[in-house]
């Protein structure tokens, strides 16, 4: 190694000199202080030295030790600044004097130490603008210490990509060079002590072998010494935590330090005021243009879909994108669409992310951080892989591990090693290539761990979902009585409440369903969640979830030998299929059904079937076959004298009457039913009979009167959150408007509606956009096969 001249200024005899002389100006000042000459003997025996090496501290042929320097200064009365100035400038002669001498052919050696990194990179350009802030910081005329950043992010993210990326690019603004350390944090190579570091970074600043101290504090000063007055650049890459970094940190201005970590370092961002740079996996197009880079664009423009397919596989994670392209780039053509298949049905998807380089193999890489978990973290992070959904709250996670409290700290620590994402306030997120690492710990564990956790994650959805539908239709009479909290759940209070809770569960409530559906012995879970998660489903307007669920569920039952679930499960399917316009399946399902609830002997569950086949026979316009099963249905309930079946009965009878143009019976039957609704303070009954009341109006010619029924119905629609039947009550309103010639108020409902049914990708949209496109003289009513109950 070449050896390295002294900065100016930093010549180790003149050093020494102009350290003596401060010494014995300080020797006088005290002896003017106190009116005597010091006796240097006598002093030297209050400061237990011998008087030799006080004359040799005072001419400046020996340098007293750090802690040495302090009892003189003290004893001479120099204290504040000026004993901080004194030991500053000890500490510069140390450093000085252990530093190699300029060679004399004139080179130096100025260390470069950036290892090669990959030369393709792609993204992260906000990042690196914030990395480039860091050059005016350090360089500004207000700077008085050195920089510090820290790349944190999960493992695999590219945390040591953008660092190195940015410190090439950047190294021209350091021409007293650039430093590179691996601090070994994670993996299975033994994690690198901040001594060994600091060995070597004085060594490649010129520093003779030698002239090291042994002791790490004392390193770490003759460092931030060394660094004083120069322009360098450290990265200090794979760190694992605060107290292995902060002894590699210059001090003084012009230096930056660019740190990385598959760890929160919070000690550096509140100590050292660091810059917290959090890496999040690609945007897609980076991750694309990632695969194209590395695998060429021309070869993945032939199978576009499995090239975005693969991305999505990959999670969006630089070193999973990079391994996968490594695997096509040599293989034969066409390999992208071999490799989705591999890892669309592979029973370990992580094999295929395996490479004999334990640093670029991603198990190996994820472990690295599993493995420096407690217990309890890494036991709730394996359960993770319980869950199939995007995202989970704080609360799920506690019935996760059976816990009735969030575990708070437990989500910290999981966080804090990038192991999970917080997503939002309460809610966590891991990519699907970690779900997948939680998921393949859990097969190698003992097998009751993962069926015990799925099925206390399915007990917490359960229990606080049926909390949340109890919300939604209080008036509803649920089994055993209104439901309680589950051991740990989501505080529901409301309506909102519960509504909010089910648009951000919703993903993984069908994933849960599904799951469940296909576990031996857990499929009740399957029908008890679709029914929980149904009214929610019809409201919002989610016709093809709906379906979807109440499918899993059916089948579920049929599995489970339960006749009577697979009984409620194909009605609430075939009302599903019927606002699919899948009218056929619907009603052989309800036929089929209704067989087998008399084989039952179920008298409720053969008149809900009546209704849904009124339903389904009302939507695709055939009033006369759907009336007689409206009739028999409320037959059986004025039987049973159940208010609320009562009730649902009058309204199916009134909707067959009004369609078939009997307005005054259907009014009588209506009114009933209203008075019973609102017995019963049950709004979505009272929203869906005054819509029916307001058509009958209209049939008999009194716009004006609907228009009265059809605003409450919208009131009531909105606060329900029913969002199909709210479409349903702005287009009647419109035409009660239209039929008394405002046709400017119409027009202004009737695109309201459109916006609606377009929102909900609806078919009964074209109805509307008719109405819009005809001249107000041309004008018809809505089509009395129109279908609005649920």
């Amino acid at each position: 190694m070449n050896e390295v001249p002294l900065p100016p200024g930093q010549d180790g005899k003149a050093l020494g000199r102009r350290l003596a002389a401060e010494l014995s100006r300080a020797v006088v000042r005290a002896e003017k202080r106190t009116g005597r000459t010091l006796d240097r003997r006598e002093l030297a025996g209050r400061l237990n030295v011998s008087a030799s090496s006080l004359y040799a501290y005072l001419n400046g042929t020996t340098l007293p030790g750090a802690g040495v320097l302090d009892a003189p200064l003290t004893e001479l009365g120099v204290t504040g600044p000026e004993a901080g100035r004194l030991a500053t400038l000890r500490d510069e002669v140390d450093a000085a004097r252990r530093l190699r001498p300029a060679t004399t052919h004139g080179l130096s050696a100025v260390p470069r130490q950036l290892p090669l990194t990959h030369s393709v990179f792609v993204g992260r350009e906000a990042e690196l603008a914030r990395l480039d802030v860091l050059l005016s910081t350090a360089g500004g005329p207000a700077a008085d210490r050195a920089v510090v950043a820290v790349v944190e992010g999960t493992a695999g993210v590219g945390k040591t990509a953008l660092a190195l990326h940015w410190a090439y690019r950047a190294r021209a603004r350091f021409p007293d060079g650039q430093l590179y350390v691996d601090l070994r944090g994670f993996g299975d190579d033994t994690i690198m002590n901040p001594g060994e570091a600091l060995h070597g970074f004085l060594q490649a600043l010129g520093v003779a072998p030698g002239a090291v101290p042994a002791d790490p504090a004392a390193a770490s000063g003759l460092l931030r010494t060394v660094l004083t007055g120069r322009r360098v650049l450290l990265v200090l890459d794979n760190a694992r935590s605060t107290g292995q970094v902060r002894p590699l940190l210059p001090a003084a201005s012009g230096s930056v330090a660019v740190v990385t970590s598959r760890n929160r370092l919070d000690g550096l961002i509140v100590r050292e005021g660091a810059l917290r740079i959090a890496l999040d996996v690609l945007p897609r197009y980076a991750a694309r243009a990632l695969l194209e880079r590395q695998t060429g664009a021309e070869r993945l423009a032939l199978e576009p879909r499995e090239a975005d397919e693969l991305v999505d596989l990959c999670a969006r994670l630089p070193l999973a994108l990079s391994v996968a392209a490594a695997r096509t780039a040599t293989a034969p053509a066409g390999s992208a669409s071999a490799l989705v298949r591999e890892l669309r049905y592979s029973r370990k998807p992580l094999d295929l992310f395996g490479t004999q380089d334990a640093d670029v193999d991603l198990r190996t890489v994820f472990h690295g951080s599993y493995a420096l978990l407690p217990p309890p973290a890494a036991r709730l992070f394996r359960l993770l892989g319980c869950h199939p959904g995007p995202e989970i709250d704080v609360m799920a996670c506690a019935g996760l591990i059976g816990a009735a409290d969030p575990p708070t700290a437990l989500l910290d620590t999981l966080t804090a090693a990038y192991l999970v994402r917080r997503h939002s306030p309460g809610r966590y997120t891991l990519h699907d290539l970690l779900r997948l690492y939680a998921a393949e710990l859990l097969d190698d564990g003992p097998p009751e761990e993962r069926r015990e956790g799925t099925e206390r994650l399915l007990r917490h959805y359960l229990d606080t979902a049926r909390l949340a539908d109890h919300h939604l239709e209080p008036w509803r009479p649920a089994a055993g009585g209104a439901p309680g909290p589950a051991a740990s759940y989501r505080p529901i209070d409301g309506r909102a409440a519960a509504t909010g809770w089910f648009e951000a569960e919703l993903p993984s409530l069908q994933a849960l369903v599904e799951r469940a559906a296909a576990t031996p012995g857990l499929e009740p879970y399957a029908w008890r969640l679709a029914d929980a998660c149904a009214v929610h489903l019809r409201r919002s307007g989610r016709r093809v979830q709906r379906a979807a669920v109440h499918a899993l569920a059916r089948d579920a039952a049929g599995r489970a030998g339960d006749p009577a679930a697979r009984a409620t499960a194909a009605r609430r399917l075939a009302d599903a299929l019927s606002r699919l316009n899948r009218t056929k399946e619907a009603l052989g399902l309800l036929h089929e059904t209704l067989r087998a609830c008399r084989d039952l002997g179920d008298e409720e569950g053969v008149r809900e079937v009546r209704l849904s086949l009124v339903r389904v026979y009302g939507s695709c316009g055939d009033p006369r076959r759907a009336l007689p099963h409206a009739r028999l249905a409320l037959a059986m309930a004025e039987r049973t004298e159940d208010p609320l079946a009562l009730a649902d009965g009058l309204t199916s009878v009134a909707q067959q009457w009004e369609r078939l143009g009997e307005h005054t019976v259907a009014l009588a039957h209506a009114r009933r039913a209203l008075t019973l609704y609102t017995r019963l303070g049950h709004l979505d009954g009272r929203a869906g009979i005054l819509i029916n009341m307001g058509r009958a109006e209209q049939g008999l010619g009194r716009p004006a009167a609907a228009i009265g029924h059809y605003e409450v119905s919208l009131d009531l629609d909105r606060v329900l959150g029913d969002r199909y039947r709210e479409a349903h009550a702005l287009e009647h309103l419109g035409d009660a408007h239209a039929a008394l010639g405002r046709s400017e108020q119409a027009r202004a409902l009737w695109e309201k509606a459109l916006a609606l049914f377009d929102g909900l990708h609806h078919p009964d949209a074209g109805q509307v956009r008719g109405k819009l496109r005809a001249p107000a003289a041309d004008y018809s009513p809505v089509p009395a096969s129109s279908q609005h109950s649920p």
